[in-house]
């Protein structure tokens, strides 16, 4: 791992823990609010953050779908076009573009990825028009065997589109070419 990648991981991630610390913590309380008891019978109505959540669930469903169909063009326009992708594991790579993002997908599909399960399990907005959002994904690859990892996304809302403005994603297992190559280097495999 160069300083190089370091550096713009920690310019990029700094941002994210900060948010994502005043994203759980609402979350928490909200769960232990006196107001909700056992013996509440009052039907919940959806909130803001079950509406936001869809929203993240739906732009993460489209980009499966574009993955099922092998479309790293198509997925690659959900981003913005100064979109930031950051892989923390199984390597730190940061790619700037929807060009360099594209690149990725093209990367998991040469790799038989054959399916993308994403669970979106917290969004909030975060003003200036952006949502953060968050949640675990599977990735079916050759095979049949699923990996499992997580994602941290900002969605910034462009007309009446969300777009994703950056991401941050690890799972624990390679999956391209390259991450197999670096993994197997960095473990003496």
């Amino acid at each position: 791992m160069t300083d190089r990648k370091l550096r713009e991981a920690a310019k990029f991630l700094l941002p994210v823990l900060v948010l994502s610390g005043a994203m759980v913590v609402p979350a928490a309380a909200q769960q232990f609010s006196p107001q909700q008891h056992a013996y509440n019978q009052d039907v919940a109505s959806p909130t803001q953050q079950d509406n936001l959540r869809t929203i993240a669930a739906n732009v993460s469903e489209e980009r499966a779908q574009l993955l099922r169909k092998k479309d790293a063009a198509g997925i690659a326009a959900l981003y913005t076009p100064d979109a930031t992708f950051v892989e923390l594991l199984p390597r730190l790579d940061v790619m700037h573009g929807r060009g360099q993002i594209e690149g990725h997908f093209r990367d998991l599909l040469a790799a038989n990825t054959s399916d993308l399960m994403p669970t979106v399990t917290v969004a909030e907005m975060a003003g200036n028009g952006m949502m953060i959002a968050g949640g675990d994904y599977a990735l079916t690859v050759g095979g049949g065997k699923k990996i499992y990892g997580h994602f941290f996304q900002t969605l910034r809302q462009e007309g009446r589109t969300w777009k994703i403005l950056s991401e941050s994603f690890a799972r624990p297992e390679p999956v391209t070419a390259v991450e197999t190559n670096q993994y197997n280097s960095a473990s003496g495999g």
